[in-house]
């Protein structure tokens, strides 16, 4: 069935057309009618719709939501916005993380069940709640699968509500894979972005317009299509003080990549022997595994970034400076070689 004819979603009696058939001794009995079952490609079809994932027939006004929301800002107190958008993207996406003071909603990683079949889009669970085969102690506690015979696909979504009054939402969607093997996913870049992320955006982005359309104005002039990268935001190095510019420059692409929940890029701000537990075994995996799972760990790790400041030999770096504190979190950046590399960052006792 080509996308072009519109796709009919209701249940029909049959999908081919009827044949004369000669005619019958009549029977007290009622007549008996016999349907075929749907065709799988319908089914398919009518699953992408109702989800958003594809727009070309399914009907005009999924298309001219779409193109609304794209070009409209919403004339209305930021509470009713912000909720809207929380709401519409808590009931696509549950597990997510706000923070109304900086208009921001952000999701966790969901897992998206492309990878098994393109039937089952509807399909979708948290990272965390993950099930595989033979977890180790070290990945128990996030949920990560260990052994699986096949590639996993996640998705995620950063929403903000910006600007002033009217408000203007932006939606960045990310896409991962995880491959057998690796300790976190990957995200996933460029090129490398999968098809139905793009379609999942705009399905998020008419959940939210649908909630709040009659606070819609039209937006004066064309707001020009961000790319993803382009969108997210980038840390200043120069907002550390006195410190050596390569230091800078790392603590500003590791704060990104925890905001972001850019785990792969994290991974890279990592020493291969970094210390995350003062009774743990030192290690960059294990300390991913952990930290992903615990995602109090990670914010207090950006606020700890707040204050920095390098030791006497100049070698490294403490964020917050000073010494350890019984009960407070502690960030050790340390010079490996010509590179800065997070050496540790533990709950002082």
């Amino acid at each position: 069935m080509s996308l072009r004819h519109r796709i009919t979603c209701e249940p029909r009696a049959a999908l081919r057309p009827e044949v004369p058939r000669p005619a019958a001794r009549r029977s007290s009995a009622p007549p008996l009618r016999t349907t075929r079952a749907p065709d799988r490609a319908l089914l398919t079809l009518c699953t992408l719709c109702a989800l958003g994932t594809v727009t070309a027939g399914c009907g005009g006004s999924t298309r001219r939501d779409l193109t609304a929301a794209k070009h409209s800002l919403y004339d209305a107190d930021f509470a009713v916005v912000f909720s809207a958008a929380l709401e519409a993207t808590r009931q696509l996406y549950p597990t997510l993380d706000d923070s109304p003071g900086a208009g921001s909603i952000k999701t966790a990683w969901h897992q998206v069940q492309y990878a098994n079949t393109q039937d089952d889009l509807a399909n979708q669970r948290t990272l965390a709640q993950g099930q595989g085969v033979g977890m180790s102690p070290a990945l128990q506690g996030t949920g990560m699968p260990t052994r699986l015979a096949y590639k996993r696909y996640f998705i995620r979504f950063d929403v903000g509500v910006v600007g002033g009054r009217p408000w203007r939402l932006k939606i960045v969607g990310h896409a991962a894979e995880w491959d057998p093997g690796n300790a976190m996913p990957t995200e996933l870049h460029g090129p490398a972005r999968p098809h139905w992320l793009e379609g999942r955006t705009e399905a998020l982005t008419v959940a939210i317009y649908r909630r709040i359309k009659g606070y819609a104005i039209p937006m004066k002039g064309e707001n020009p299509d961000e790319k993803p990268e382009e969108a997210l935001p980038k840390t200043d190095p120069k907002s550390w003080k006195g410190l050596p510019p390569a230091a800078g420059e790392r603590l500003a692409r590791l704060k990104d990549a925890i905001v972001l929940r850019d785990y792969s890029a994290l991974r890279a701000q990592l020493a291969d022997d970094v210390v995350w537990s003062l009774g743990g075994a030192p290690g960059a995996d294990t300390a991913m595994a952990m930290w992903q799972a615990d995602p109090e760990a990670l914010d207090a790790l950006v606020h700890a970034l707040e204050s920095c400041a390098p030791t006497a030999d100049g070698k490294r770096v403490a964020c917050p400076a000073g010494d350890s504190t019984p009960g407070a979190w502690q960030l050790i950046l340390e010079l490996r070689g010509k590179d800065w590399k997070v050496a540790s960052f533990v709950k002082g006792e």
